[in-house]
């Protein structure tokens, strides 16, 4: 997965947006009819400084559960050290 931001006109307006997919052709025909992307960036590598602690403690400080938690920090991690 990567993760892209995507400025788009939806003819009435204008805004910005995060969105993961796995490359540009599957966000493109995912979120394709939604308006008209006026630009594209691959901000993937912005983010991998975000790594399992700071998930980890985000959601504790947010009430999440613990089993929660865990499942969510191990499918970071192994999208992690898939992309390594």
């Amino acid at each position: 997965m990567k993760l892209y931001e995507c400025i788009i006109d939806d003819g009435k307006s204008v805004f910005k947006t995060i969105t993961a997919a796995k490359n540009k052709k599957e966000l493109l025909n995912v979120y394709g009819g939604n308006g008209t992307f006026e630009k594209i960036k691959d901000i993937t590598k912005d983010t991998q400084h975000m790594g399992v602690e700071c998930l980890r403690d985000s959601l504790t400080r947010t009430g999440w559960g613990e089993m929660e938690i865990t499942l969510l920090t191990a499918l970071l991690q192994q999208h992690l050290d898939s992309i390594k």
